[in-house]
């Protein structure tokens, strides 16, 4: 059996989904943070007994809920072996996991540089990653449209994977040809995962499979002394997190790896009940930490874009809509993006966000934060939409939408 503590076992957030194995119908178990094992296939009586373990039951009373939906006894014995197994492959919040998270936190701030992630979750094409850059990316270095004597500040670009989200990657960045030399790239990302209820930047360069770019930590200290909290306490959160790895493969990829200097930063949600504010009570409310970062980007000489890697709405089966993908479906979320996005576009961060929230985010915005930090730093910029797309898979009945938006400045 597993430590003494997990007396009433609780899994960590994990996501679930049917699937056909070898010919029955079973569950599908993955840990969204990718920092369990392996994912698990289970029974829908297994995936029953997993669904009681949250904190509350005990396992008498586990036991007792099986025997009162099947009819049928669930041995201590094997009780106790589902749950060794899921504390040993790190499903189970438990001294186990924590000695564990505690070693990859370590290990983390000892390391030189955060490492890439799988390439293949990129979604690159067989022919490699600079290929499939190439074609997404293709006529952003050479675009000729006039931007009138503006300047660009800020991109929203998507952190959706490239297969899906190219439309939007290219119709962001076409706009670096009217950029001029940037020698420092700040980069909002979305904590899906992470355990920060705050802003979170991490001081490490990061290593892709294109090279290693420098993280500029001397900003990086000037923004901490400026938002009086230490913004790298949970940087750990980084090492899984896509959403700012992505953005540094297409930059590294235009300009070369050692060309710029980023500042990556994490951006917690802020419609929940907490509001901007630090849901830990200790970090630096969005509003504070999107000010705090403006002002030192116009006190600062060096060049600076602030790119926001940023999805929208997620709908179909996978999140929880029980309804087709119909021309009808689809309509209805892009009305909603649409309207979200004329907040943005009209230079309104608090209709934004206000707006997201009255309707509790019904299509489950992913990337509310960091857009709301960009336009925080950059108030008298001028937002411009670039593009809308939504990538629809019908196979899975799921879809995620992007955008791509400018943000200009007088030059």
């Amino acid at each position: 059996m597993c430590d003494s503590a997990v007396v009433r076992p609780r899994m960590r957030p994990v996501e679930a989904f049917p699937v056909e194995h070898e010919g029955e119908q079973m569950v599908l178990v993955q840990d969204p943070c990718g920092l369990a094992d392996a994912a698990l296939v289970v029974s829908p009586a297994g995936f029953f007994v997993v669904a009681h373990f949250d904190g509350e039951h005990d396992l008498e009373q586990v036991r007792s809920a099986f025997a009162s939906r099947f009819g049928d006894e669930l041995p201590s014995e094997q009780l106790d072996r589902m749950i060794e197994q899921l504390d040993l492959a790190h499903y189970l919040d438990s001294d186990r996991f924590a000695e564990f998270y505690r070693s990859l936190v370590d290990a983390y701030r000892a390391a030189p540089a955060r490492t890439s992630r799988d390439a293949a979750s990129f979604g690159a094409e067989e022919d490699g990653l600079p290929a499939t850059l190439d074609r997404m990316l293709d006529g952003c270095r050479t675009d000729t449209r006039s931007v009138d004597g503006r300047r660009l500040a800020g991109l929203v670009a998507p952190h959706l994977d490239y297969a899906r989200g190219g439309l939007c990657y290219a119709a962001a960045y076409r706009t670096l040809s009217k950029a001029g030399a940037i020698e420092r790239v700040v980069v909002l990302g979305t904590n899906h995962f992470g355990r920060a209820a705050s802003v979170v930047a991490t001081g490490k360069d990061f290593e892709t499979p294109l090279g290693v770019t420098r993280t500029d930590r001397a900003f990086l200290h000037r923004l901490r002394d400026r938002c009086g909290v230490d913004l790298c306490a949970h940087e750990f959160d980084h090492q899984r997190e896509h959403s700012v790895e992505l953005q540094v493969l297409v930059l590294q990829h235009l300009f070369g790896p050692a060309a710029f200097e980023i500042v990556p930063i994490l951006c917690h949600d802020p419609c929940g009940p907490d509001g901007a504010g630090p849901g830990d009570g200790v970090g630096v409310a969005l509003d504070v930490f999107g000010k705090a970062l403006g002002d030192l980007i116009q006190d600062d000489p060096r060049r600076t874009l602030i790119v926001a890697g940023a999805d929208l709405s997620h709908f179909g089966l996978r999140f929880g809509d029980q309804c087709d993908l119909d021309a009808t479906f689809l309509a209805e979320v892009e009305h909603k993006d649409r309207e979200a996005l004329g907040a943005v576009v009209a230079g309104r961060s608090d209709l934004f966000i206000e707006g997201v929230r009255d309707r509790g985010n019904d299509t489950r915005i992913c990337s509310i934060g960091c857009i709301y930090a960009l336009m925080t730093a950059l108030p008298g910029a001028r937002p411009e939409l670039l593009r809308y797309h939504q990538a629809v898979d019908r196979d899975s009945g799921t879809a995620v939408s992007c955008s791509a938006i400018a943000l200009w400045q007088p030059s």
